[in-house]
């Protein structure tokens, strides 16, 4: 293999800006992937050094209700053990953080008319709205991801996740307006994270709230699905992550994702099923 200086130097280059920039931010580590920026840290400490961004599309940490029975998870098709670490504590991830501590700052961090996502089960749903718009975010609807697979408790067995889509700003039409409000996929399990959400779910609303090249943010990237959908879709990802162990499985996503763009799009989502009262058998 013959010597490159240009492609050594370039290489000694970025090594060079990226020791710089993770000493500007307050951060324990930080990986460079293309466009791509990982960070290892917390969201309140680090945030307040980045750029703008063009889209926020996040899950963030929160408890769930204790007294489920998560040893009998019923999951349709043999998918979705997402919910494998419940421990019925109401505890699957750290959550050490309330909505009010972050809304904020992630509103701070978006350019004028920027649109974001936010992931959140029922009973949450209105907490994390309240904090949203205390922070000057405005509500455009609920959207809603049908798993697919049941958690059973004592009461009806959750099937669904849903997700405040907001804006800053002034409102505007997403890219594809024919998208509905619920979606329906699997979640095939790429990583170790309990709570790991769809590529294409992902993708769906990245695609919808930015074009290529835009700059997106996850402040709570978890095992990375949001990084993999950024960059398999061309636009610059942005995450953070607080756990050590999480981050190096988004490390390992997002360099895949990267390196190798996906030569099939991900599963698209599936409309919901819609009875017809005059069909033969029809209840």
């Amino acid at each position: 293999m013959s010597y490159d200086a240009r492609d050594d130097g370039k290489r000694s280059y970025d090594a060079a800006i990226t020791a710089m920039r993770a000493q500007h931010i307050k951060a324990k580590h930080v990986v460079h992937i293309g466009d791509h920026e990982l960070i290892l840290g917390d969201c309140l400490e680090v945030m307040p050094q980045l750029d703008l961004f063009d889209a926020v599309v996040t899950d963030p940490p929160y408890l769930v209700s204790k007294g489920g029975f998560a040893s009998s998870l019923q999951i349709e098709g043999g998918f979705g053990g997402w919910m494998r670490d419940y421990g019925n504590q109401g505890d699957i991830v750290q959550c050490d953080i309330d909505f009010a501590d972050w809304a904020g700052p992630v509103f701070d961090r978006l350019t004028e008319n920027a649109q974001a996502y936010f992931m959140v089960n029922g009973r949450n749903l209105a907490e994390l709205q309240r904090a949203l718009e205390a922070s000057g975010f405005r509500l455009h609807t609920v959207l809603v991801w049908d798993k697919r697979s049941a958690l059973p408790n004592k009461y009806y067995q959750n099937v669904t996740e849903f997700c405040l889509f907001v804006f800053k700003g002034k409102a505007r039409t997403i890219n594809d307006p024919a998208s509905k409000n619920l979606v329906s996929l699997f979640q095939r399990d790429e990583s170790i994270h309990p709570t790991e959400k769809p590529v294409a779910l992902m993708q769906q609303w990245i695609g919808n709230s930015s074009k290529k090249g835009d700059t997106i943010l996850d402040p709570f990237m978890g095992s990375g699905t949001t990084g993999v959908a950024a960059a398999q879709l061309g636009r610059r990802f942005t995450g953070i992550e607080l756990n050590e162990e999480y981050f190096e499985v988004a490390v390992k996503r997002v360099t895949d994702a990267y390196n190798q763009p996906s030569l099939f799009p991900a599963e698209k989502p599936k409309p919901p099923k819609t009875g017809n009262l005059f069909e033969e058998g029809a209840a």
